[in-house]
């Protein structure tokens, strides 16, 4: 099984990482949360069987400062992937 995953450097992208076969991991300068239709495109792109988000805004104090980017990552960008993966049948 071929894994697309969002996150490359965090906890639990890492620990795929070590523990899966076959993952391709995108970090920011691959597929930016932030624009959401870099997601989309990636999940469209990528000839993946599963698509998982392991990235996420997790600065909450920032958060608070930047609701509308920690909305395009938290919300925008993750409904943008599910949308590509169900357009692909994932």
């Amino acid at each position: 099984m071929k894994i697309l995953m969002f996150g490359k450097t965090g906890q639990v992208a890492t620990e795929i990482q070590r523990r899966a076969q076959d993952v391709t991991a995108l970090g920011r300068d691959q597929a930016d949360l932030i624009e959401p239709e870099a997601c989309r495109a990636a999940v469209l792109a990528a000839e993946a069987d599963l698509v998982l988000n392991a990235a996420a805004y997790t600065a909450v104090d920032q958060a608070e400062e930047d609701e509308a980017t920690a909305f395009k990552v938290n919300a925008a960008a993750p409904t943008a992937m599910a949308e590509a993966a169900a357009l692909r049948g994932l």
